[in-house]
């Protein structure tokens, strides 16, 4: 697949955005624009697009915020959470603006929550401790994740519809 200077240069500095909004957040437990920011570049650019842009954006922040084996959990969860948002655009398409927004909230939310339950449970599996507990621990940074997806996905949205010159996503 050939990849495009205009593709590339995208990819790069949506990469740099994200990592510095990673650290800027760091200091808040699981407020991550990011996550939006991976759902709305998915439903724009493509499966391929969110996928590169959440797997660069998990690795080069391991380099600042500390690398471990829990980063290649995050870049394979975040390409399932990119497949699993790009498979249900097609649904929102189907739908009036303002349910299809709606729906694309709710569904981010749950994405972030999924995302959260996913890693907890392979922590789990890892460190051979019941799973269930793992996963109740982490629930309330999980909804806090969920809060803030479903708090920036409208802001993150809307600014890349004004770049992309008040187009409206297929």
């Amino acid at each position: 697949m050939e990849i495009s200077l205009k593709r590339l240069t995208r990819l790069a500095l949506l990469t740099a955005l994200c990592i510095v909004l990673r650290e800027a957040f760091s200091g808040l437990p699981n407020v991550q624009p990011i996550t939006a920011i991976f759902l709305v570049v998915t439903m724009m650019y493509g499966v391929v697009d969110g996928i590169i842009l959440s797997s660069l954006t998990m690795l080069l922040t391991g380099f600042l915020l500390g690398f471990g084996e829990i980063v290649f959990r995050q870049v394979l969860t975040f390409a399932l959470i990119c497949l699993l948002w790009f498979w249900l655009g097609t649904l929102f398409k189907k739908l009036t603006p303002n349910l299809s927004l709606t729906m694309q909230l709710v569904t981010a939310a749950g994405l972030s929550i999924l995302y959260g339950v996913l890693l907890d449970a392979s922590s789990a599996v890892m460190f051979k401790t019941p799973a269930l507990a793992y996963i109740l621990a982490g629930l309330s940074f999980d909804l806090v994740h969920a809060a803030s997806t479903a708090l920036f996905y409208p802001l993150i949205l809307s600014i890349f519809r004004r770049f992309s010159h008040e187009k409206i996503i297929d």
